[in-house]
């Protein structure tokens, strides 16, 4: 009996290990997530104003559309969601070649 008992202790302690690794590699993602969601936040705050100054002074037809269509929301949150929309886009296309590189690399 204390042979089973034991066989279960291991077999538990391995899927301990298991899961704290799995916790470990969220943990790190969830870091990581952070980080960039951050990175994107202040790095869509310069592009979004050079996006607006480019727009009011050298597109005024596009402004007047563009206000109606945003129905008096201004100019520069438009700009700004765009400009954290094109990040993790470009992000997300850097990421997909990435990983097509590794795997015709391990192939």
């Amino acid at each position: 009996m204390s042979g089973a008992l034991a066989k279960e202790k291991e077999a538990l302690a391995k899927e301990e290990g298991k899961l704290k690794k799995l916790l470990a590699a969220i943990k790190k993602f969830m870091a990581k997530e952070f980080l960039w969601v951050l990175f994107a936040a202040l790095l869509a705050i310069p592009i979004a104003f050079i996006m607006t100054y480019t727009l009011e002074t050298y597109a005024k037809d596009i402004v007047t559309y563009l206000n109606e269509f945003l129905k008096g929301k201004p100019l520069f949150i438009a700009s700004y969601v765009l400009s954290i929309a094109g990040i993790y886009f470009t992000r997300a296309v850097v990421g997909a070649i990435e990983t097509m590189v590794k795997k015709d690399k391990s192939s």
